[in-house]
């Protein structure tokens, strides 16, 4: 439950809420996870590995909740329509891509509206979700290379997070997958891993070492 997630006492826990229904509504048209669960059980799992890092900021929460969002309407759009991942398939889809961001932030805007919460909260996590989202005519690495190279720390260091907590959760069905695709998620989780390392030594330098 959405209460056992984040603290009610928030003032944007009812922010935090909306965007749980959201994603469990969007999340109950997905097929389920390779090791048989649910497919809401990974946005959900994001937001504890983050809670559990001590990360109490909603405005992580939040994004980490719907950090595939848009991510997986596109994929829907791409399998209905049978979307073919190039030329002008590719500009379609990120044509439609930009559309749901721009409808989700509205809606977002127009509830922090009736609410009286900060507007500065849609534009954050609006910003942090677009990071995290990957283009469909980028491969993955590219995508993460997006993250990193973002030149706004704050928002960088919340989509570092989240992505470290996504790759936490996905490997724990490891198993479910072929050789190949194990090789593969392993890769991709040094390659974070190492990228992570590397931004916090630039970062602290010797303070990464406690010196």
């Amino acid at each position: 439950p959405a209460e056992t997630l984040a603290p009610e006492s928030d003032p944007l826990f009812p922010f935090f809420l909306l965007l749980f229904q959201k994603t469990e509504a969007l999340y109950h048209e997905l097929p389920l996870r390779k090791n048989g669960e649910p497919a809401f059980i990974h946005p959900t799992n994001i937001v504890l590995a983050l809670r559990e890092a001590g990360i109490t900021d909603l405005i992580t929460l939040c994004a980490g909740l719907i950090h595939d969002y848009v991510e997986e309407q596109v994929d829907l759009y791409k399998e209905k329509y049978e979307i073919k991942i190039e030329g002008e398939g590719i500009a379609l889809l990120d044509t439609y891509e930009q559309v749901l961001h721009t409808t989700l932030e509205k809606d977002l805007e127009v509830f922090c509206q009736e609410q009286n919460l900060p507007l500065s909260a849609v534009r954050e996590i609006g910003a942090i979700t677009r990071l995290l989202t990957r283009q469909k005519r980028d491969f993955y690495y590219q995508s993460i290379c997006n993250i990193f190279h973002c030149t706004l720390p704050a928002l960088k260091e919340k989509a570092i997070q989240i992505k470290l907590a996504d790759r936490m959760h996905n490997i724990l069905s490891v198993e479910n997958f072929s050789e190949q695709e194990r090789i593969y998620a392993c890769f991709k989780n040094l390659f974070i891993v190492n990228s992570t390392k590397k931004y916090l030594a630039e970062k602290l330098g010797d303070r990464l070492f406690g010196k």
